[in-house]
């Protein structure tokens, strides 16, 4: 999840559009993944272009599903800490897979997979094992993004 401190709102709340406010800055706390998408929106002829950062995968899915002839998704990036990625840091990366399952404490774990081949997983048990996760389910595939 983001945080917003007051200190950081752009003018004042509203000014942008009813129930808006812009931020010179966000942040988050935990250390834990989230996606970066790019959504268009087509309106009287105009398109318009947003990006929003979603927290978690029942909000991607809920984008996704959205989608139609004015709305769509363009582009779906992820956003993982170290302890996923395997670096030294922050990664972005082109997103082509999403799965959601239930490790065998029943907590969800979610098994991601980027463009160069590379997989990661959001457990933090020792030895954790994909192949024995229970109730797995796609979020996201690569061709859920519309052409424009």
């Amino acid at each position: 999840m983001f945080r917003t401190d007051d200190d950081d709102i752009l003018g004042l709340p509203g000014m942008f559009g009813e129930g808006q406010c812009q931020w010179h800055q966000i942040s988050r706390v935990l250390r834990t993944h989230w996606y970066h998408v790019t959504v268009q929106a087509k309106q009287q002829g105009r398109i318009t272009e947003a990006v929003l950062m979603v927290d978690s995968e029942p909000r991607l899915q809920k984008i996704l599903i959205a989608q139609d002839d004015e709305i769509m998704v363009t582009d779906v990036q992820v956003v993982t800490p170290a302890h996923m990625n395997g670096s030294g840091g922050w990664r972005m990366e082109a997103l082509t897979k999403v799965m959601l399952g239930e490790d065998e404490n029943e907590c969800f774990v979610c098994l991601l997979e980027v463009e160069t081949g590379s997989k990661y997983h959001s457990s933090h048990q020792p030895g954790f094992r994909s192949d024995l996760l229970t109730d797995l389910r796609p979020i996201y595939h690569a061709d859920m993004i519309r052409a424009a």
